[in-house]
């Protein structure tokens, strides 16, 4: 989202003291335009922002600017140190501390401010030395060889080109360039059974995080294209609708009842998703949709008659 990017601008500075365009877009994985057209939204904003030109210029803050909290609130900033904690846990990226530290000060030292609110993240032990391998070949640009579970069942061995990991819906993930496929892939972190690094060394390729969208069901979005599913929900599944869907996929009926209409790649995606409500949610269309959906229940039936 753009104002976690502009954020994140801010916060690099505050760090980094210098940086950049071409260096911003990489790490944020968007374009050098996107990085300008942020710099300016800032800069009117009344961040004080100055451009130096040269091999050692960039942007940077300029020395009388201090971030104080008329920019970012209380819970604005506790969230920050929460996320940047939680980082350095997954990461091991010790560096964080510092610039935890810093929004440390941000925050009046009254001990009793934040007792009665808690974070936590749980990582296995072998999740976390996962991230921390991905997360240093990502900035040493070498191959890491995986065995990796897919959404099938079924194991396999790859080399892949690491690109970035992110958190999404509770799950770590990793995009990465599949030596073996030969195209940009999706990885979920707990179905990574073995990580070593190799002694091998990649030039990164031109991807950013715009495109790994079309990639979350492993296709490409070039050859197919995704279809639209719309539900309809009880009214007593408000709350597993605002955990699962976003805010623009749904509408409220005057009756309580929830429709919602999401894109799909695959039916099987769509059928994993219906599944896990039960018999609180019925599939308005398509059409074919609920032939395949309402096959797999009677498969399951069956499947149960035999025992």
């Amino acid at each position: 989202m753009k104002i976690e990017r502009l954020l994140g601008i801010i916060v690099l500075l505050i760090y980094r003291k210098r940086m950049k365009a071409v260096n911003l877009s990489r790490y944020f994985e968007v374009s050098e335009r996107t990085i300008y057209r942020d710099i300016d939204s800032l800069q009117r904003a009344g961040i004080p922002i100055v451009s130096l030109p040269g091999q050692e210029g960039g942007y940077e803050l300029t020395d009388q600017f201090k971030w104080d909290k008329k920019y970012l609130s209380l819970e604005e900033l506790l969230s920050i140190r929460w996320a940047l904690e939680s980082m350095e846990k997954a990461t091991g990226f010790e560096d964080i501390n510092e610039l935890v530290s810093k929004i440390n000060q941000l925050i009046d030292s009254d001990p009793t401010q934040d007792k009665n609110i808690q974070i936590q993240l749980s990582h296995s032990n072998h999740r976390s030395q996962h991230i921390q391998t991905i997360y240093k070949s990502i900035q040493n640009s070498n191959v890491i060889k995986i065995r990796y579970v897919d959404h099938q069942g079924k194991e396999t061995e790859r080399e892949i080109e690491s690109m970035g990991i992110f958190l999404k819906d509770y799950h770590w993930y990793l995009w990465a360039y599949c030596l073996l496929r030969k195209e940009l892939r999706i990885f979920k972190l707990a179905r990574i059974l073995n990580i070593h690094p190799t002694n091998r060394y990649f030039t990164r390729r031109p991807y950013t995080m715009e495109d790994i969208y079309e990639k979350e069901d492993g296709i490409s979005g070039n050859s197919i294209e995704p279809f639209t599913v719309c539900f309809q929900f009880n009214r007593e599944m408000r709350a597993q609708v605002l955990d699962n869907f976003q805010k623009d996929e749904i509408v409220v009926n005057p009756n309580g009842t929830f429709i919602v209409k999401k894109k799909y790649y695959t039916m099987d995606k769509a059928i994993i998703q219906i599944l896990r409500f039960g018999n609180k949610v019925r599939i308005i269309y398509p059409k074919e949709l609920v032939q395949k959906f309402t096959k797999c229940l009677d498969d399951m039936k069956d499947l149960y008659r035999e025992q």
